[in-house]
C-alpha cells in the first residue's frame, strides 16, 4: 500500500513538474497561427532565437512574430534605444506588454516597436590584433647555410581609424658568406570618411645591403576603400602619391616623386585553420618612368589556439636596378608564429 502511495505521489510530481515546465516556459506565436514554446536567448537584426527542448536553437524572422510570453524578465530594446528590463505579456491588440519593477507599470508596446531582445554587448570601442612570426633553417655537410626571418604586425582599430604597423627582417649565409641582409618597417593610418571609403598617409622604410640600398624612405598619402571586412574575408584597394628618397652605398643618391598602388587581401580558406594572404604595393617614379614592387604571399595553418605555422614568399621588382644587380629578389619564408586579439 505504502509502495503505491510513493509511485502516485512520484508520478504526480513528475507530472506536475512536466506541466509545470511546459506552462512557465517562454512562448512565441506568429501571425500565421503557429507556436513555438522554449526559452528566448536573443533578438537581433530582425533574428528571434528560440532555445527549445525538443529542437535545439529554433531562429525566427521577427516580423512574423505577433506576440510574446515570457516567464522572466528580459532585456528589451526598443526602436527610440530606451532598455526596459521587464517579462512580457502576450496582448490581443497587436502589442506586447512589458511588466517590471524597473518600468513601475506595465506598458503596452508594438511589436515593430522592438530593435533587441537579450542584445549581445557593444563591441570594445578600439580593438587591437597582431602577430609575431619566426624562422630558422641551418645545413651542414657539402654546403653549411643558415638563414633567418622575423615579422610582426600590430593593428588598432576603431570604427572610424586604423593605425597599422608592420616590420620584418631577413638574415642569410652561405658557407659563413653573408648573403641576405634586408629590412622593413612601415606606418600607415587610416581614417574612413563614409562606410568602406578612408584617406590614407603612409610611410615606408627599407634597407637592402645586397641592393645597394641603405636606406629607402617613403612618405604620402591617398585614397583607399575597404572592400571586404569581415571575419573571414578581408580586402581593401589603395592609391595615391608618395615622395621618395633612396640612400645607395656605391651608386648616387636619388629623391623623386611617385604615384603609389596597393592591395591588402586575406581569406580564411578553411574557418580557425587555414588562412591565405596577399599584399602588394608597387610605386611608379613619374621623373625615370621606372617602377618598383613589393608583395608578400602566403599561407598560415593554426597548429593550437593562436600559435600558427606559416609559409609564403616575399617579392620585389625594380625595373630600373642599380648596376650589377637583378630586377627581382625573391624571398622563401617558413617559420611559427603567434596572433594576438586585445
Amino acid at each position: 500500500m505504502r509502495s503505491r502511495l510513493l509511485f502516485s505521489c512520484l508520478l504526480g510530481m513528475g507530472i506536475m513538474l512536466a506541466f509545470g515546465s511546459a506552462l512557465f516556459a517562454d512562448e512565441v506565436q506568429l501571425f500565421n497561427g503557429d507556436h513555438f514554446s522554449g526559452t528566448v536567448v536573443s533578438m537581433e537584426e530582425g533574428i528571434l532565437v528560440l532555445r527549445t527542448p525538443y529542437a535545439g536553437d529554433v531562429k525566427v524572422n521577427w516580423p512574423e512574430v505577433s506576440c510574446l510570453t515570457t516567464d522572466g524578465p528580459h532585456r528589451f530594446v526598443l526602436g527610440d534605444d530606451q532598455v526596459i528590463f521587464a517579462r512580457a505579456v502576450c496582448s490581443t491588440d497587436g502589442t506586447i506588454k512589458l511588466v517590471g519593477d524597473t518600468i513601475g507599470e506595465t506598458i503596452a508596446i508594438s511589436v515593430t516597436n522592438f530593435k533587441a531582445i537579450n542584445p549581445s554587448p557593444p563591441p570594445p570601442a578600439v580593438t587591437y590584433t597582431g602577430s609575431l612570426a619566426a624562422g630558422y633553417t641551418q645545413t651542414d655537410g657539402n654546403t653549411e647555410t643558415k638563414a633567418a626571418n622575423a615579422s610582426a604586425r600590430f593593428v588598432a582599430r576603431s570604427k572610424r581609424q586604423r593605425f597599422t604597423l608592420k616590420g620584418k627582417f631577413n638574415y642569410g649565409e652561405t658557407d659563413r658568406i653573408m648573403t641576405t641582409r634586408n629590412a622593413a618597417g612601415s606606418l600607415k593610418y587610416d581614417f574612413f570618411v563614409y562606410k568602406g571609403l578612408f584617406t590614407y598617409a603612409h610611410a615606408l622604410f627599407e634597407g637592402d645591403e645586397f641592393a645597394d640600398l641603405n636606406l629607402r624612405s617613403t612618405l604620402g598619402g591617398g585614397l583607399g576603400y575597404q572592400i571586404l571586412d569581415t571575419d573571414r574575408f578581408s580586402f581593401s584597394l589603395e592609391a595615391g602619391c608618395s615622395y621618395v628618397n633612396e640612400d645607395h652605398e656605391v651608386s648616387a643618391d636619388d629623391d623623386y616623386v611617385a604615384g603609389r598602388w596597393g592591395a591588402d587581401f586575406s581569406a580564411k580558406i578553411i574557418p580557425d585553420r587555414v588562412r591565405f594572404y596577399h599584399f602588394h604595393e608597387g610605386y611608379y617614379n613619374v621623373d625615370a618612368q621606372s617602377v618598383y614592387i613589393t608583395s608578400q604571399t602566403g599561407f598560415r595553418l593554426t597548429i593550437v589556439k593562436n600559435f600558427f605555422a606559416h609559409a609564403g614568399a616575399e617579392y620585389s621588382y625594380t625595373s630600373d636596378p642599380v648596376e650589377g644587380n637583378e630586377r627581382y629578389d625573391v624571398t622563401y619564408i617558413v617559420g611559427i608564429g603567434y596572433e594576438f586579439e586585445l
